[in-house]
């Protein structure tokens, strides 16, 4: 059992870590790294972005005090996030976007040795592992619902790994919960000082994907789709949605419920956010509840059909009221 760090370890990562952010929000300031509002943004403010280079920090952190334990997720999710600052620069096309993931993740796999597994789960692993970071790309559009996301599962994560199965480290679960709650004061709010951006959507993507594909594979299970069902279920349906009318994909647009929400009835990011977040912990509670139960195909089908009716009865809704 890996031991937790002192709090005074807690507490001193606190401070460089929010000093980290404030020095990169004057250096944003200064370099003009800034979300300029257009005709599918959700806010309408010049915002700082680039703000989730605040995880890179505390991975950094983490990787050098932690004696470079996980390090071949670490580095991979560092290098991810690098090319989603440089995204947040200076925009990058979605097809090189798309290459240099798939180079990463696929060294990722290299490394991991996943490729010593049969054919069809090294594509699933591969798949689920791009799948991940782009729908977190996507469902990146309002304020506070990358972070009260990412702490719903990162929270449910920690829970499991302390009182289940041991799968990761706590303490890099807990440097990236910190991460969270640091960015979440900068960003729950009704007028955000920053985003996370592309660099924060990549990161954590890619690291929530990774940390169910660890668990999956510890557990032999696919139960821990679950900690993604809610993500899935809205980029899922929009994916088909967009596709069914021939749109690019990778395309900005305002066709996720959570944007029509938000951007067409005018309801609160917080609370639109707030409630995605409740409906991921009431998921990741009801799968904790019955854990050690091995109906993985029922609950996740169960979970996903049902969830999938209700999606789809209240965007229409949605979408009737807009039209009236």
């Amino acid at each position: 059992m890996i031991e937790l760090y002192s709090i005074t370890y807690y507490i001193l990562m606190f401070f460089i870590l929010i000093v980290g952010l404030i020095i990169y929000l004057k250096i944003a300031e200064k370099w003009s790294i800034i979300d300029l509002p257009n005709n599918r943004s959700s806010h309408s403010d010049n915002t700082k972005r680039g703000a989730g280079i605040l995880y890179l920090f505390g991975l950094t952190i983490y990787l050098f005090w932690a004696g470079f334990n996980n390090y071949i997720l670490v580095i991979s999710t560092v290098l991810l996030g690098i090319i989603g600052f440089i995204d947040d620069i200076k925009n990058i096309h979605f097809k090189k976007k798309l290459l240099f993931q798939f180079i990463v993740i696929f060294s990722y796999l290299v490394f991991q040795d996943y490729l010593l597994l049969e054919w069809y789960l090294v594509l699933f692993i591969l798949v689920f592992l791009i799948s991940g970071i782009n729908i977190y790309n996507f469902m990146d559009g309002i304020n506070g619902l990358t972070i009260l996301y990412s702490l719903s599962s990162l929270i449910s994560f920690y829970f499991i790994n302390s009182k289940f199965t041991t799968f990761i480290d706590p303490n890099l679960l807990l440097i990236m919960i910190l991460s969270n709650l640091i960015l979440g004061i900068f960003n729950i709010r009704k007028k955000a000082i920053c985003f996370v951006g592309d660099v924060g959507s990549m990161t954590m993507g890619f690291l929530y994907a990774s940390l169910a594909i660890l668990l999956m594979i510890k557990t032999n299970s696919l139960n821990p789709l679950i900690l993604f069902v809610v993500y899935g279920i809205d980029a899922g349906w929009t994916i088909l949605e967009r596709l069914v009318l021939k749109e690019n994909i990778f395309l900005a647009h305002r066709k996720h419920l959570y944007q029509l929400l938000v951007n067409e009835l005018g309801i609160s990011h917080i609370l639109v956010s707030s409630i995605y977040a409740s409906i991921q912990v009431l998921l990741n509670t009801i799968w904790m509840i019955f854990y050690p139960e091995e109906q993985s195909l029922i609950l996740i089908l169960s979970i996903l059909i049902i969830l999938s009716i209700i999606y789809l009865l209240v965007k229409k809704v949605v979408l009737n009221k807009i039209k009236v």
